[in-house]
């Protein structure tokens, strides 16, 4: 086969698999396809936790169609996997048992029940195997499950706007907005690869935020989830959280209205009640709900508060070409101690219309 004929058919695959945007849980995104004398005969992408794998929904399809899909080329974005520990069957003794002649895949599964020895095992059984590597960025989205393997928890990325001397808010400037039309288009973008967007409550009561992705194929989108951290339960009844039908969390340590709670469930809230609101406990819940990628839009006290605990795995400033001076809020004001921001991090410096991107990575 051609190498851009391969190139072609991964690059399907990447885009098949972005249809389980928001869909999978803690599980990757993954996305087959099925190619039978030059022709695609099934394809598939994973959709559900604990649902059909991709390989086995490309299967299915192309069985559906009454294909046999013995002596074709199966091409998959990330490794099959081989191992047990889950609701679902090993991919692996299924392309190997149906068949399949060569197997072209994206990724090794960081996995370490699976990391190479999903291919190790089609090996064995006969079947050729070839790594396609292409940039993509379903690369980026996947991170969020690399996170989750790693530290068993989801993957965390801080986003916050502010003038060059690092005011978030000025109280004499007439817009309350920070950064410019594109910088503001470029963070929304953000929300595309996120599960749930976490803020304060003061973020919601003086903005009132809708919290969505509004950009090209929104419509077709699985929003992310809105997360509001709101100690004494003073979240209004009429934001617009609450309009979208989204299943919005609020994180709570004192109930005092009982009726207040109820009505916020029914409009569809999850009401989570902690001691203590603290970072790691906000995240260890999140992790339990099964969201992987959490972007923190929220102001200076809950963006100082995962800084100053250390739980972060990306973050990203906007520096507007403006000075606030002493008339402002600050980025840090909550915070109560010198963070040194290691060498070893990656760090990418852009220019977004009239402001400077700085986003720094472990």
């Amino acid at each position: 086969m051609k190498n851009s004929n391969i190139v072609q058919y991964m690059r399907q695959a990447f885009n098949l698999a972005k249809k389980g945007i928001n869909k999978t849980g803690l599980n990757p995104l993954v996305g087959a396809l099925i190619v039978k004398n030059g022709k695609i005969i099934g394809e598939g992408f994973h959709n559900k936790f604990g649902g059909d794998h991709a390989e086995i929904v490309a299967i299915k399809d192309a069985e559906k169609k009454k294909y046999n899909v013995k002596g074709s080329l199966l091409f998959v974005t990330l490794e099959p996997c081989c191992h047990e520990n889950k609701k679902t069957p090993p991919c692996t003794d299924k392309i190997i048992n149906k068949g399949f002649r060569k197997v072209y895949f994206g990724s090794y599964d960081p996995n370490p029940l699976v990391n190479k020895r999903g291919i190790e095992k089609l090996k064995k059984h006969g079947i050729k195997v070839e790594m396609v590597n292409l940039k993509n960025s379903l690369t980026e989205i996947n991170k969020g499950f690399e996170t989750v393997i790693q530290h068993k928890r989801p993957r965390i990325t801080l986003k916050i706007c502010s003038s060059l001397d690092g005011k978030i808010f000025s109280r004499i400037k007439t817009s309350r907005d920070v950064g410019d039309e594109k910088q503001q288009l470029d963070a929304n973008n953000l929300r595309k690869l996120h599960d749930a967007i976490l803020i304060g409550i003061n973020t919601l009561r003086e903005d009132n935020p809708l919290l969505t992705f509004r950009g090209k194929g929104s419509k077709d989108f699985i929003q992310p989830r809105p997360i509001i951290l709101d100690s004494h339960l003073r979240s209004p009844i009429d934001s617009n959280i609450f309009k979208i039908g989204n299943k919005p969390i609020i994180f709570t340590e004192n109930i005092k209205s009982s009726i207040k709670e109820k009505k916020l469930k029914k409009i569809g809230a999850e009401i989570i009640l902690l001691n203590s609101i603290t970072p790691k406990k906000i995240i260890n819940h999140l992790y339990k709900l099964k969201l992987q990628r959490i972007l923190i839009e929220g102001g200076g006290k809950v963006f100082s508060s995962f800084i100053e605990q250390n739980l972060w795995d990306e973050i990203i400033f906007y520096y507007v070409k403006t000075i606030y001076g002493k008339e402002s809020i600050s980025m840090t004001d909550y915070l109560d101690k010198v963070v040194d921001i290691s060498s070893q991090y990656k760090s990418e410096v852009k220019k977004i219309g009239n402001s400077f991107r700085v986003k720094i990575t472990k």
